[in-house]
């Protein structure tokens, strides 16, 4: 227990030094071609309609990645549609310990989604940390982390999608 209070503390330190040196980066996007989405895999989010999103934007699918977060999961088993990771893909440091997570974190997607409304320090990571050149995500999570924040709920992906699809045009991303 004491362990993980530390490691959760150091994910905590990393976020603020993530968020401390970030700056919004919209204007380095001129044409949506790689998509990433990162997702709190333990609600029921459908990875079909993350694909259907992916297709409405213009994203070829082998040009989209989804990695979801686990949390209490043991084992991780990736699937075909998205990889995963949990509490043990981080060191006691805070550091990553999991390949494909570090290689998800170091890609310069074009637009990352951070498809997920609850405030997780280990999805507030990733999603911090990403190298993503624009983010994308919901109000109820840290406001600092986003670029562009959607007021709707990950329940309801029709508006969120129709949302994004605007606010993307307006930015001249697609």
């Amino acid at each position: 227990m004491i362990l993980k209070g530390l490691k959760r503390n150091a994910i905590k330190k990393s976020v603020e030094a993530y968020l401390g040196e970030r700056e919004a980066r919209s204007q380095n996007v001129s044409n949506l071609k790689t998509l990433a989405v990162l997702i709190d895999a333990t609600q029921s989010i459908n990875i079909v309609s993350l694909l259907k999103l992916a297709n409405e934007l213009g994203v070829k699918s082998e040009e989209l990645k989804v990695i979801g977060y686990k949390e209490d999961q043991k084992e991780i088993i990736d699937d075909k549609d998205a990889a995963y990771y949990n509490d043990k893909s981080f060191g006691v440091n805070g550091a990553i310990k999991s390949k494909s997570l570090q290689d998800f974190v170091d890609k310069d997607f074009d637009v990352l989604i951070n498809f997920y409304e609850k405030n997780t320090v280990e999805l507030n990571y990733v999603a911090a940390a990403s190298k993503a050149k624009f983010k994308v995500g919901f109000a109820e999570v840290d406001n600092r982390i986003n670029d562009l924040i959607i007021g709707a709920s990950t329940n309801d992906t029709n508006l969120f999608i129709s949302e994004l699809k605007k606010y993307l045009k307006i930015l001249q991303i697609i």
